[in-house]
C-alpha cells in the first residue's frame, strides 16, 4: 500500500511537471498569474461516535494560473460563438499547513497538543466561459495528492492509553467551477464550488509505537468524497494585487478494508480504518503578481 501511494505520489508529480513544461512551450508570451499567501484555518477530524480531533493549522500556499496565447477576453456569447476559442486554463495549487492539535474519545480518553501537518498539491485544467459582460465562469477538472501526518507517537492519554502516529493519502479528483466579477473600483468578486471524486487511499498507523514488535497497519480506503467552496475578493493594484478568501473544505471517506498486523513476524491482530469525517475552514491572504 507504501509502494501504491508512493506510484500516486510519482504520477501527480509527473503530471504536474509534463504540464508545466507544455504550458513553458505553448503559453511563453502570456504570463501566468503567480499567487501566494498564508492560510489560517480551524481543522476537525472525526470517527463519529469514536474519537476526534481539532485545532488550529497554520501555513503558507502558492497557485500558479496560466491562459493559453490566444485565451482574449470575450465580453459576450456571441462573441464567443463568432469564432473558435482557445480559452484554456492551467494551474498548479499547492499548500502546506502545521499545528498543535486536541485527542478527545470516549473509550482512551484525551490527549493535548498533537502536532499536526497537511500538504497539498494540484494540477488543473480548464477552460473560460463568458457569462455577463464582465463575468467569467471558469470549469475545471483535475488531479491531486493529499498527505495528512497526525504524531501522537510517544504520548499518553488521560486513560493511559498509549499514542501511535497516523499517516493519511488521498489521491482524488477535483471537478469545479470559479466565477470573477469586476466590481466598481479596484475590487473583484469570485466564487469557487468543487466536488472532489475519491480515486484511492491509504492509512498508516504506526502500531510499533505502541509495541515494537508490531507491524505498521496499513487499510486501503477505496470509496469517498470531498467538497469546498471559498469566496475571493482581490484588491488590484499597479504591480500586484491583495487576496482575501474565506473557504470551507469537507472530506468524508468510508470504512476501509481489513488488514493484518504481525508481531514479531507472526499474525497477531487485524484492524480497519473506521469512516471518518474531517472540515476545514479558515482564510487566505496573499498577494497576486
Amino acid at each position: 500500500m507504501i509502494k501504491r501511494a508512493g506510484i500516486w505520489a510519482v504520477f501527480v508529480a509527473g503530471f504536474v511537471m509534463t504540464a508545466t513544461a507544455v504550458w513553458a512551450q505553448e503559453g511563453s508570451s502570456v504570463p501566468g498569474k503567480l499567487t501566494m499567501g498564508a492560510e489560517f484555518s480551524y481543522f476537525k477530524y472525526e470517527e463519529p461516535d469514536l474519537m476526534e480531533e481539532s485545532g488550529p493549522l497554520f501555513g503558507v500556499f502558492a497557485e500558479y494560473a496560466m491562459r493559453t496565447p490566444e485565451n482574449d477576453k470575450v465580453s459576450s456569447w456571441q462573441e464567443f460563438l463568432s469564432s473558435y476559442q482557445n480559452n484554456y486554463m492551467f494551474g498548479i495549487e499547492g499548500q502546506f499547513l502545521g499545528g498543535q492539535v486536541d485527542y478527545d474519545s470516549r473509550d482512551t480518553g484525551s490527549i493535548d497538543n498533537i502536532n499536526e501537518y497537511l500538504f497539498e498539491i494540484r494540477a488543473l485544467a480548464g477552460y473560460d466561459f463568458p457569462v455577463a459582460d464582465a463575468t467569467v465562469l471558469t470549469s475545471y477538472i483535475g488531479i491531486g495528492y493529499r498527505y495528512l501526518d497526525d504524531n501522537t507517537g510517544g504520548k499518553t492519554s488521560t486513560t493511559n492509553a498509549a499514542g501511535y502516529d497516523r499517516e493519511s493519502h488521498y489521491v482524488y479528483m477535483p471537478f469545479g467551477l470559479r466565477t470573477t466579477t469586476p466590481l466598481e473600483g479596484p475590487w473583484s468578486l469570485g466564487f469557487n464550488v468543487e466536488y472532489d471524486l475519491f480515486l484511492d487511499g491509504t492509512q498508516e498507523s504506526h502500531l510499533e509505537d505502541v509495541n515494537s514488535t508490531a507491524s505498521t497497519l496499513e487499510n486501503d480506503q477505496n470509496s469517498g468524497y470531498g467538497v469546498r467552496g471559498s469566496v475571493q475578493f482581490v484588491r488590484q493594484a499597479d504591480t500586484w494585487n491583495l487576496l482575501l478568501e474565506p473557504f470551507i473544505r469537507y472530506w468524508n471517506v468510508d470504512e476501509s478494508n481489513v488488514a493484518i498486523v504481525t508481531c514479531g513476524g507472526t499474525p497477531c491482530l487485524a484492524g480497519y480504518e473506521p469512516n471518518n469525517e474531517s472540515i476545514e475552514y479558515g482564510v487566505k491572504v496573499g498577494t497576486r503578481f
